[in-house]
Order: C-alpha cells, then structure tokens, then sequence
C-alpha cells in the first residue's frame, strides 16, 4: 500500500469487490457440484496491483509457475477466510493471504487471478 504504519484513508476504499464462498450440491446423478455463491457483495475496497510475482506448485503436473498478486484492503470482515474468493470487474480472485492492519480495522488480502479454465 506504500503506507508502512498500516493506516489507510476511508475515501481509498474506491473500487467494489464480492466476496464468494464454495456450496457443495448434489446433482441428478449423485455426484458433488461445487458453486461458488456471493456471502459479501459490494465491499468497498482499495486495490493494489504488486510487480513482482511468487514462485508457487500449481496444477497436476506440480510445475514451478509465477503469478502476480493483488492486493485488496477492505474493512476487517472476521468471517472472511482463505477457502473463499473475490470477484472484481468480472474476474475471479483465489485468496491466498489475509493480514490485519490499523489494530484489525481492515483487512489486507492478497488473492491471485484464476484462469478461465479453472474457474
């Protein structure tokens, strides 16, 4: 965020996001679906693009990919974890990390994009 004392500005939390968490269902044939439903819509967040990238196993074939992760500040939500998602101007975010700033007023998450196919 460029502020190291973990303070931010209410009027920098300027972009929407929501926040998405798995429903397994059963489906006709007995087999487990797992959606993905809203649990907190419009949060109001501040949105930081990182320039490096983490080194990480992805995929079956455990291969060492790199990937680029954002950061998204919101108000402290206690309830949110990293099973859930993000969702921001029509794309899916995995949360990878979540940290507490300003003595847990917000949370800082830092999600990574998914691909289409693995939506």
């Amino acid at each position: 965020m460029g502020n190291l004392s973990g303070i931010i500005e209410i009027g920098q939390l300027d972009k929407l996001i929501d926040i998405l968490s798995a429903t397994k269902t059963t489906d006709a044939t007995g087999g487990q679906v797992e959606t993905w439903t809203e649990t907190y819509s419009d949060v109001w967040c501040h949105v930081e693009y990182t320039s490096m990238s983490n080194e990480g196993m992805r995929g079956e074939e455990q291969q060492i990919v790199a990937y680029n992760v954002t950061r998204f500040t919101v108000r402290d939500l206690f309830t949110i974890n990293e099973t859930m998602r993000l969702s921001f101007e029509g794309n899916e975010y995995d949360i990878k990390s979540i940290s507490k700033l300003g003595r847990s007023r917000f949370a800082v998450i830092e999600a990574e994009k998914r691909d289409n196919e693995t939506s």
